[in-house]
């Protein structure tokens, strides 16, 4: 558990709300059994199959964990077809 002390000595660490809203214009990763729920789908089979074909949406993949995730704005974007969201 980091105590108030530890919080103290590491605050140049910490990123600001301003920066934290830069980067969730452009990134907010979810992993692959929360994109298929927020496309409706049952499970994330049918995204294992597009990824394992190298088709469908760009995953990214933890080199610690192995776990894939996969930046919700650009798949909306693709899904929309806008530059912007």
């Amino acid at each position: 558990m980091i105590n108030l002390i530890d919080i103290e000595q590491h605050r140049s660490h910490v990123a600001s709300d301003e920066a934290l809203k830069e980067i969730s214009k452009d990134w907010i990763l979810v992993s692959s059994k929360q994109l298929a729920k927020f496309l409706g789908k049952k499970n994330d089979n049918s995204l294992r199959a597009a990824r394992s074909k190298r088709t469908g949406f760009k995953a990214y993949k933890d080199p610690v964990t192995g776990d894939i995730y996969y930046n919700l704005i650009e798949v909306i974007k693709q899904l929309t077809g806008s530059k912007e969201w």
